[in-house]
């Protein structure tokens, strides 16, 4: 058995789904058949996921010290078997635990909170005495130097550690040392390029009636994220992720841009994080005010996603897209990897990293660095250029999945399959 950790698939933020399901799918297929999955529900469960089935077990970072669910606690329980905590029991009985820390949360940009999360679920393994494996993700940057030395000591630890992007990879390379070893320490693409696609069962008549492929060759069909993150309360936004303008006025100058530029142009706005809309993280909530904000221009040419996709399903509809932008970077990574023309809103380093190591670094447009009206213009030249940056794309996409599929073949035999 293995236990997969920090990809909960119950987040509503269908970026981690993603790399859950990417990561699921891809062992169970090479024949790892007990997958333990760990989520925010109560005790141990069974679920079929269509493809395989997997089992849930809840593991939460709470203060609910009293249940064996809380993520304290089930660290305390794993130097003694796991006795009262089902967390604690699937990882001491693993033979190896992974953990992808949400894809860039191994870091201290988020807060304390969310790094203790990530190192104390990592911990457990290390502590259990089972082999840990990063998997791909990006590691750093690290504010804190205290949080940089636990961080790194977890690193050694581990049994393996992959990386997603070039800049994570000379950081293992430096902070470990003699220790670095390039057996078990590598370079990788994301894991989600290979993410399976399903059909949504349910779609608004409007959106479906815009993917139609009788209706769609009518018109060229756009599709913008609009994060909840950068644009829900986007002065501090702004301030956290030095931003070079409010996300808010970027995506609305960016929207406006498309639609000046092609008037045959229609754009499908495509949350990727569903939360309720009273919370900040909500690109539900984002999408609406965006939508209110084009006022009389939208009419008739600018439609939202309102249905909570999972992430297999947002990749479906990404798939039926002419060209993408956005700076959730799940979905963009969604898009490219069906060939999709994309440009992906940096507002950290992690889309730059990802999107080089597929070898299409040059369609990211860094939001630190470009205001409102530069954004519009860099987007207005990516749709423009998106026949020819699709050739490409599709020159590069059997080399991507390729790539993937090796190194996921390569993880599949460290666990065991």
């Amino acid at each position: 058995m293995i236990t997969l950790l920090n990809a909960a698939p119950d987040t509503g933020n269908q970026g981690v789904s993603a790399l859950c399901h990417s990561v699921v799918a891809g062992l169970s297929s090479r024949g790892v058949k007990e997958i333990t999955v760990a989520d925010h529900g109560r005790g141990l469960r069974r679920a079929d996921w269509g493809y395989t089935a997997v089992n849930l077990v809840g593991l939460t970072h709470n203060r609910r010290f009293w249940r064996g669910d809380n993520l304290r606690t089930a660290h305390a329980m794993t130097r003694f078997g796991g006795m009262i905590s089902a967390p604690a029991r699937s990882i001491a009985r693993s033979h190896a635990v992974l953990d992808i820390s949400g894809g860039d949360s191994f870091t201290d940009i988020y807060g304390l909170k969310r790094f203790q999360a990530m190192a104390l679920t990592k911990q457990m393994a290390l502590n259990a005495g089972v082999p840990l494996i990063l998997l791909p993700q990006k590691l750093g940057p690290f504010r804190n130097p205290e949080l940089a030395v636990e961080a790194v000591s977890i690193l050694r630890g581990a049994a393996a550690v992959w990386v997603r992007d070039a800049q994570s990879f000379e950081f293992l390379q430096e902070h470990l040392g003699s220790d670095f070893n390039p057996k078990r320490h590598r370079l990788a693409v994301d894991v989600a390029v290979t993410l399976p696609q399903k059909k949504p069962q349910m779609l608004s008549n409007e959106v479906q009636s815009l993917l139609a492929p009788t209706l769609k060759s009518d018109f060229p069909l756009a599709g913008l994220n609009v994060s909840g993150l950068l644009c829900n309360d986007a002065p501090e936004a702004r301030l956290t992720f030095d931003l070079a303008e409010t996300h808010e006025k970027q995506i609305e100058t960016l929207a406006r841009s498309l639609l000046k530029g092609d008037p045959n142009l229609r754009l499908l706005l495509i949350p990727h994080v569903h939360k309720p809309e009273t919370e900040t993280e909500s690109d539900l909530a984002a999408c609406r005010r965006l939508l209110r904000r084009l006022g009389p221009v939208a009419h008739k040419r600018v439609y939202i996603l309102e249905q909570h996709l999972d992430a297999m399903e947002l990749k479906w509809v990404l798939a039926k897209l002419d060209w993408f932008a956005g700076a959730r970077m799940h979905a963009t990574i969604g898009a490219f990897s069906s060939g999709v023309p994309t440009l992906g809103l940096g507002y950290t380093d992690k889309a730059q990293g990802v999107f080089d190591e597929c070898g299409i670094g040059e369609d990211v447009a860094d939001l630190r660095r470009l205001d409102a009206r530069a954004l519009g213009a860099r987007a207005a030249a990516s749709y423009l250029s998106s026949k020819r940056r699709k050739s490409y794309l599709r020159s590069r996409l059997d080399g991507i999945r390729a790539r993937a599929n090796r190194e996921m073949d390569m993880i599949a035999r460290q666990v065991g399959a």
